[in-house]
């Protein structure tokens, strides 16, 4: 039970010290791994207990859950074609998740997360430019001795700019 408790607390600690762009990430993770815990039951099939039907139904209405905080939380007027094209995304995403649970199939999964690895490598290509543009200010700092406040950087400003405060509900 001590490793539950060491692993929940990271889990936690690791959600708090997130940027806002690691924590989309770790969103997408989230919703992964219940559908990762998922496919293998729905491709029993039929042949479902009790217990498989649980396990299905929690997982995939957390990943649900959290699909529809994402969406929920995006500001269509700062957003613009951004928000509205994410909001799409996540509409298809979880149909394809409820479809999944209705039908046990797990082609509809396989779908969803292939959305999800695109949207998640999207937001990895931010936090590894916002490294990039991190390192370039900090060279530049150390050269001309300038400001020695810390700026948001502008590519992860404007990739925030697309959420309003998102609120999950498990």
């Amino acid at each position: 039970m001590g490793a539950k408790v060491a692993f929940d607390e990271y889990k936690r600690n690791k959600v708090i010290t997130a940027n806002g762009v690691e924590l989309i990430i770790q969103l997408y993770d989230e919703i992964m791994n219940n559908i990762r815990l998922v496919k293998p039951i729905l491709e029993k099939g039929d042949k479902l207990s009790y217990d498989d039907v649980k396990t299905k139904s929690k997982a995939l209405n957390k990943a649900v859950n959290v699909v529809t905080a994402l969406a929920d939380s995006l500001d269509m007027e700062k957003g613009g074609d951004i928000s509205n094209n994410l909001s799409k995304l996540y509409e298809f995403i979880n149909m394809r998740l409820l479809n999944a649970n209705l039908n046990n199939d797990p082609v509809m999964l396989d779908e969803a997360v292939r959305v999800l690895n695109e949207l998640r490598e999207a937001w990895v290509g931010i936090v590894k430019q916002e490294g990039h543009d991190q390192q370039k200010r900090t060279i530049e700092h150390q050269k001309n001795f300038e400001n020695e406040s810390t700026v948001i950087p502008q590519s992860q400003e404007k990739a925030m700019g697309v959420y309003n405060h998102i609120e999950i509900k498990t």
